[in-house]
């Protein structure tokens, strides 16, 4: 009898303790797929923030946070909304000309893209060919050096030194630096506002060049009555800037050898001046993130698992469904919430699922809840972003690697990151690399804030941007790989946090 209750007791505690350990279960497919179906599907008409498929998806969102139980996070608990006001700039006229000399060459608006600021503008100003735009001194590579270009248009080359050479170091080293071409351009545009340029030119290559031939109809967003520093930034082909430099002895082939050894050539283009204008049409919108949680047991702190849910919506009667950017991180989202919240094991912390809007027209959304955020009442302990995380790059043939970004000052979350992915049956090869400096997804409006992130990707395609972003060519598996990873590492930082 004595043995009996023994044993009675011994499982009983057993299975208390199993109880009590256990953990939130890894998303499958069946709590994915259905949502990147619908939020990719042509109902939602491509998702922009600002038009009518973006509204319906938002209101979409919200209903599965419902059905999911979260609490609603904005207006004290009263709403899945957190509403704002953006402003659409589009560019009614453009115009861009070069005077040399007595001479003027006006190009016509096939001849340039551009990207405005958020007022119309006109300048006429000195020109300054500043190489590729770069200021980096810690490696040995300046294009500023003893030039003043404060007031003038800054003309610079696309991509970086020694860029047609793929197996050189210099190469290597840029590479590493610039893994992403949208972080190059801003460090381009950065560094001609910083210099006090008044408008920054980008030379493409004529093999590399695209244009619209539609500049005006192309948008611009800001916040409504946005207040910050910027510069408008044009656009022009190799055969184009060339009108530019001519008589200025400048060959652009002779510098991108030079600059193969780090060499710069910036010079004050002689007998050359610029003038362009811009005039814009200005209208404002209001646009939603979709904020749900699980209250904590401190409710002081909070882990935020986000996801930009908008894309660019119909285009010249083509809709962009936008399945893997971002459908899949979306939908990745509300399979992790839904999970969390069906354990009925409240976390140690506040856990806040978002879906961030206006991502494509400049991280809007996530800079809004950021920018609206008092850090002094709630403290962020972690931000995980997922940005594209169902299709894989052209290279990777396996369809197994995995990007995941975070700050260089967070060595720990690499660990946890690669401990997470040790526990897959079929590991990815991981691309842990450090997002400092770096923009190209909502992470970035956290990291400006001093806040840990872990942001996900699984690879461009060619498919990018693109109408042929649909939901049949998503990899399901990948995607529940990737989440499997995710789940993992946020169990694992909330186990390694220190009451």
């Amino acid at each position: 009898m004595r043995l009996r209750i023994l044993i009675f007791f011994t499982l009983f505690f057993c299975k208390s303790i199993l109880v009590s350990q256990t953990t939130i279960s890894n998303p499958v497919k069946s709590d994915f797929e259905e949502i990147l179906s619908v939020l990719a599907s042509d109902y939602m008409e491509g998702r922009k923030a600002n038009q009518k498929g973006g509204y319906i998806a938002a209101t979409y969102i919200a209903s599965t946070m419902y059905t999911s139980k979260l609490k609603p996070y904005n207006n004290n608990g009263k709403s899945f909304f957190q509403e704002f006001k953006i402003q659409e700039h589009t560019v009614k006229k453009a115009t861009f000309e070069i005077k040399k000399g007595k001479e003027f060459i006006a190009l016509s608006e096939s001849d340039f893209e551009l990207t405005p600021i958020s007022q119309s503008l006109q300048k006429n100003t000195q020109v300054v060919f500043a190489g590729y735009g770069l200021s980096m001194p810690e490696e040995n590579y300046d294009d500023y050096k003893s030039q003043n270009v404060k007031g003038k248009i800054v003309v610079v080359l696309k991509s970086f030194p020694s860029h047609l050479d793929t197996t050189s170091a210099v190469y290597r080293k840029f590479k590493k630096i610039f893994p992403e071409e949208n972080d190059l351009e801003e460090m381009k545009l950065k560094n001609a506002i910083n210099k006090g340029a008044a408008a920054l030119v980008i030379i493409y290559s004529n093999q590399n060049f695209r244009l619209k031939n539609s500049h005006q109809n192309d948008a611009f967003h800001s916040f409504e009555s946005e207040s910050s520093v910027s510069i408008p930034v044009f656009r022009l082909s190799k055969s184009t800037a060339e009108k530019l430099l001519s008589d200025n002895k400048i060959s652009l082939e002779t510098f991108e050898k030079k600059a193969q050894n780090l060499q710069t050539a910036s010079v004050v283009l002689k007998n050359t001046s610029a003038a362009f204008s811009i005039d814009l049409q200005t209208e404002t919108y209001l646009v939603r993130n979709v904020l749900g949680m699980i209250k904590g047991k401190d409710t002081t702190k909070t882990i935020i698992v986000g996801a930009h849910y908008d894309h660019l919506g119909i285009k010249n009667d083509s809709i962009y469904n936008g399945a893997d950017d971002n459908a899949s991180g979306t939908s990745g989202m509300l399979a992790l919430a839904k999970n969390w919240s069906e354990s009925k094991i409240q976390p140690k912390y506040n856990i806040l699922f978002a879906a961030w809007t206006a991502e494509e027209m400049g991280l809007l959304g996530s800079e809004y809840f950021v920018q609206n955020l008092n850090l002094q009442d709630q403290k962020i302990l972690l931000c995980i972003n997922m940005d594209m995380i169902s299709r894989s790059a052209p290279e990777d043939k396996a369809r197994r690697i995995l990007s995941i970004g975070t700050e260089k000052e967070t060595e720990y979350l690499k660990k946890i990151a690669s401990e997470s992915n040790a526990k897959l049956q079929k590991p990815f090869n991981l691309d842990l690399w450090e997002t400092n400096g770096h923009s190209g997804s909502d992470y970035a409006s956290f990291t400006a804030k001093g806040i840990p992130i872990m942001t996900f990707f699984s690879g461009f395609h060619e498919d990018y941007h693109t109408p042929r972003d649909i939901a049949s060519k998503v990899d399901l598996e990948k995607i529940q790989d990737v989440l499997f990873i995710v789940n993992n590492s946020l169990l694992k930082f909330i186990e390694s946090q220190q009451n």
